[in-house]
């Protein structure tokens, strides 16, 4: 039987065909029947629940993917793919909603038992459910990948930057990064977070408004060293004059 000709039969001939052949299809045959642009949700079902088909790994990560497959048959086979289908399967807008949760579900058990090379390539184009777990990972390597994750928001970054669980590395490779790094809430979070060194900190003053500098300034958590480029800078005339300036700097 042709792949070219199951690929092309109109909505009726498909399901006489498979009422007559589900029993013999091969693995091909049926990845062939589910590429058919008129499959109906009546036709991925029979495949689904026909056992020895569904056995092929190709043709349950067709399944899985595929937006005519009954939700209750695609998350039940959601369990039998293997990491890299599931990530690329949980970004995939194609796939239903409901399936994307129960992937995202799913790789959330997995993520502790992944090799670090395999955090690494999931980093780069995960949701952002994982995007979350990877975030806070203590290998610098994954938080270099995530940056290059196109789903990474400026929210998720701001949580990191804020956060004492912040690695030392993480915030001095956030502020070289060249997207990331001109994002006027890094710069703040990385002044304001203890944990960013010194010199990246005082790096990252110059972008900030005058009401901010007042603040940070003024907030007894800023370090001495901090507190000496602000005033340094006001002596200097660098002190930005985008907002008014309501207390003088000491």
């Amino acid at each position: 039987m042709s792949l070219h000709y199951l690929k092309s039969l109109s909505r009726d001939n498909l399901a006489d065909f498979l009422a007559d052949n589900l029993a013999h299809l091969n693995e091909d045959e049926a990845l062939a029947v589910l590429d058919n642009p008129h499959i109906t949700p009546k036709v991925c079902q029979a495949i689904a629940q026909n056992e020895r088909l569904a056995g092929f790994y190709s043709v349950r990560a067709k399944l899985v993917g595929h937006r005519q497959t009954p939700q209750a048959h695609a998350i039940k086979l959601v369990h039998y793919l293997y990491w890299p289908d599931l990530v690329r399967l949980s970004v995939e807008v194609t796939v239903p909603a409901p399936v994307r949760r129960a992937i995202d579900t799913l790789l959330l058990t997995r993520v502790d038992k992944l090799s670090l090379g395999e955090k690494i390539v999931s980093a780069r184009r995960c949701s952002p459910a994982l995007i979350k777990i990877f975030l806070f990972d203590p290998d610098p390597r994954v938080f270099g990948a995530l940056l290059v994750n196109q789903r990474l928001r400026e929210d998720d970054l701001q949580l990191l930057v804020s956060s004492p669980q912040a690695q030392v590395e993480q915030l001095r490779m956030l502020a070289a990064d060249n997207k990331w790094s001109t994002r006027y809430s890094i710069r703040k979070g990385l002044v304001l977070n203890p944990l960013t060194p010194r010199s990246v900190a005082a790096s990252q003053l110059r972008f900030l408004s005058r009401r901010d500098l007042v603040q940070i300034h003024e907030n007894p958590s800023t370090s001495t060293y901090l507190r000496r480029c602000i005033e340094r800078m006001q002596q200097a005339g660098l002190v930005p004059a985008q907002v008014p300036r309501r207390r003088s700097l000491p």
